[in-house]
């Protein structure tokens, strides 16, 4: 069996698909880019048999592309033009000349010394880079950025989001970490070829780390996008990054669960060596009641449900989040799995396999005990008469306000997000104050006044900046992460596509037209918009003094959602509330975590 790399995939893929194009223009209407003005179905198909790519409308327009797919779902024929333009794009990158490549030192643009096709052929040399071709890297150098940093000068900062995998060309830089004194512990100096940034971008967490150039060093920062472009097409490449991720994610999350705080340092090296990193979708199911038990779990991210039947359905007790271990008692004590434990939301665990945890045990045998009752604290409100003599028809009655509102707050995504916006209704005035604030500060209402309610509390259907955010892989950068963890529409870049809409699977993000921007109008104005409405004329036309703002976006749409009002020193929301109904919680600290989570809390790190 012959085994197909990404080019040839997608070069047969592509031309099986424009064969069967009925040239109806429905990927094109869809497009937000201007540049779709430019060129035609016929000529964008006739591409595709050309081995070089000489139209110059077709070149404009497959380089503006950003893959954002938005043409894809409006095919009649259930076509994927964008495959069809990626691969004319290829060609059209592939086509383009060797140029010598500029970096940037400090506020400066100057010649780096190297050409694309020079630092290509050197990237091959780089361990990371193995297996990946010249034409891949070549790519992604295209999408990349030289950065020249002086002695001293910081690459990152330790608790900050940067979502860039950093890669030593030359010089040197040293990692370091506040220790509990809050002093600077030196980790590691690392030179040419070394890299960092891949759990930045693997793992959209924090940085870890404070990067500093200890000698003059040119730095190729890859951006997070461009790094799964790259993984897409090598899979070398993406088996590499995998890789990485899965020994970091494991050896780091890990090391401080404090169920294997109980083991020498010496055995818990040995479980962890056997350890996988699991990825689990919402509604995948990690192990059954009655199951034989087989592995010791420790949840890296995400929320999963435990629950048990209940008459003829299941209900769900408890939640288990970051942190939390299970599995390991009727593993270590024996009997068969006393609950059902499924994936509430996208999540990472840690699974170490029963026959590992065994052996290790049976070469530390002073650890065991140890180990068991760690084991049985972190399941003690599991194992509690609460849970373990409920009737089967139905729920004990405390419990029934905790399925109730942990269930919707899990599953609507709440409890995802950090700074989540409540608005306490036994209180609210129904003013609309926070709706129409937050337009006055923005040019377009971030929020909606509607969303899940339970009992008094609402929670608005507002940007919940979660901890996994699946909306940031924008290629032009129109919503990035900012350095303290806000995530905010880049109104410069945004093309108007709306991919940044379609992935938030809770609807917070929302596609606005350009023109219909609020410009702040001042007090006069806002007694000439009282004067036309009392006139019955809103559709009389503006004075210069209330002119809707004009843009010069090339789209007729922007993304707009929350961004924690950055920038400002108050949230709009809240401050315009007249009774204090509206304030901006942690969830996961704002309500009772013993009523939702099984386990021990993880310990912070040194």
């Amino acid at each position: 069996m012959t085994v197909l790399d990404f080019h040839s995939e997608l070069m047969d893929l592509v031309e099986q698909e424009v064969m069967a194009c009925i040239g109806c223009n429905d990927c094109m209407l869809a497009c937000p880019l201007p540049e779709t003005q430019l060129v035609t179905i016929g000529e964008l198909n006739a591409a595709i048999h050309q081995p070089t790519i000489t139209n110059p409308n077709v070149i404009q327009f497959v380089t503006a592309c950003t893959q954002c797919r938005q043409c894809v779902p409006v095919c009649p024929a259930d076509l994927h033009r964008a495959d069809m333009v990626l691969f004319n794009k290829i060609k059209v990158e592939d086509a383009l000349p060797n140029y010598a490549l500029k970096k940037q030192m400090g506020d400066l643009i100057v010649d780096s010394g190297w050409t694309l096709d020079d630092l290509s052929q050197h990237l091959l040399q780089i361990p990371l880079f193995k297996g990946a071709s010249a034409a891949d890297l070549r790519r992604t150098i295209m999408k990349s950025t030289l950065r020249q940093l002086n002695v001293n000068e910081i690459l990152c900062t330790e608790g900050t989001f940067h979502e860039r995998l950093y890669v030593v060309l030359d010089g040197a830089v040293e990692q370091t970490a506040t220790t509990n004194s809050q002093g600077q512990q030196r980790i590691l100096v690392m030179g040419p070829g070394s890299f960092h940034g891949e759990m930045a971008v693997m793992a959209n967490q924090m940085e870890q780390f404070t990067v500093v150039a200890v000698d003059p060093s040119l730095i190729l920062e890859i951006p997070k996008s461009t790094v799964y472009q790259l993984m897409n097409l090598s899979s070398d490449f993406e088996e590499t990054m995998n890789e990485l991720y899965r020994r970091r994610a494991v050896w780091t999350h890990a090391r401080k669960s404090p169920i294997l705080a109980a083991l020498p340092e010496a055995a818990t090296e040995q479980m962890l060596e056997k350890a996988e990193l699991m990825l689990l979708n919402s509604g995948e199911t990690v192990y059954k009641q009655g199951d034989e038990p087989h592995s010791l779990y420790l949840v890296r991210s995400g929320f999963l449900r435990v629950s048990r039947p209940f008459g003829r359905s299941d209900r769900v007790l408890l939640y288990f989040r970051e942190g939390d271990a299970f599995g390991a008692v009727p593993l270590l004590v024996g009997g068969r799995n006393t609950i059902t434990v499924q994936a509430n939301t996208r999540s990472e665990l840690i699974r170490i396999p029963g026959d590992i945890v065994k052996d290790v045990l049976n070469r530390f045998p002073q650890a065991r005990s140890r180990l068991i009752a760690q084991a049985m604290d972190a399941e003690k409100i599991l194992r509690s008469p609460e849970f373990n003599q409920m009737p089967a028809q139905a729920p004990a009655a405390n419990t029934t306000h905790l399925n109730l509102s942990w269930t919707g707050l899990i599953d609507k995504g709440v409890l995802q997000g950090h700074e989540v916006l409540v608005i306490d209704q036994s209180i609210c005035t129904n003013c609309n104050n926070c709706v129409d604030s937050c337009g006055r500060r923005h040019g377009y209402s971030r929020l909606e006044r509607r969303g899940l309610q339970l009992g008094d509390l609402l929670f608005p259907s507002a940007c919940r900046h979660c901890e996994d955010p699946v909306c940031l892989l924008c290629s032009v950068n129109g919503i990035v992460r900012l350095p303290n963890g806000e995530i905010t529409i880049v109104e410069d870049n945004c093309i108007g596509c709306g991919s940044c809409a379609s992935r938030c699977p809770y609807g917070n993000i929302r596609m606005h037209n350009v023109e219909d921007k609020y410009e702040a109008k001042g007090f006069s104005g806002l007694l000439m918009d009282l004067w036309h409405m009392m006139r019955g004329s809103a559709e009389a036309e503006p004075q210069p003094a209330q002119t809707l703002s004009a843009t010069h976006h090339q789209s007729a749409r922007v993304a707009v959602k929350c961004d924690l009002c950055a920038g400002y020193d108050d949230y709009a929301c809240v401050t315009a509330c007249p009774v204090g109904a509206a304030f901006r919680i942690d969830p996961v600290q704002a309500f009772n975590r013993d009523d939702l989570l099984i386990g021990l809390e993880m310990k912070q790190s040194a």
